[in-house]
């Protein structure tokens, strides 16, 4: 006959849930910092790009460097979302076990969202596709 262990109850530990948060909003601070600086780059690299000396092929070259650049935002932007993604995943397997009497990320899902309201990446790479078809038009109009 087998003694059957009592279960222990999970430790609670709410300082190490408010770090893992806190890490959280940081990424979040480093993903968007990250994200405009890139992008202002881009933009900046794409006006660089109407200076009236220049040919047709440096304006293009010029252009799809800044899109390139554009192209590296939204991809940092998207590697650091993941970085949240597994923080925001690890909060809520903490609050489920019960090692957290904190729920400030089950509150968060738990708000309704709008239903029209689109996700950020998807913005990024509509604007990441409406840039390349700019570059595209002006190489066809010879601006």
């Amino acid at each position: 006959m087998e003694m059957e262990q009592p279960q222990q109850q999970p430790v609670v530990d709410d300082d190490t849930y408010i770090k893992i948060w806190l890490a959280d909003q940081d990424f979040v601070k480093t993903r968007w910092t990250i994200t405009t600086f890139f992008m202002s780059v881009s933009f900046a690299i794409l006006a660089y790009s109407f200076q009236t000396n220049m040919t047709i092929a440096t304006a293009l070259a010029i252009r799809v460097c800044g899109l390139v650049v554009y192209c590296f935002s939204v991809v940092m932007y998207l590697h650091f979302y993941e970085h949240n993604k597994f923080l925001r995943k690890y909060l809520i397997h903490m609050e489920k076990s019960g090692r957290a009497t904190l729920d400030i990320q089950s509150k968060l899902y738990e708000e309704p969202r709008n239903k029209n309201q689109r996700s950020t990446s998807r913005w990024l790479i509509g604007l990441a596709f409406l840039y390349a078809s700019g570059v595209f038009l002006l190489f066809l109009l010879h601006l």
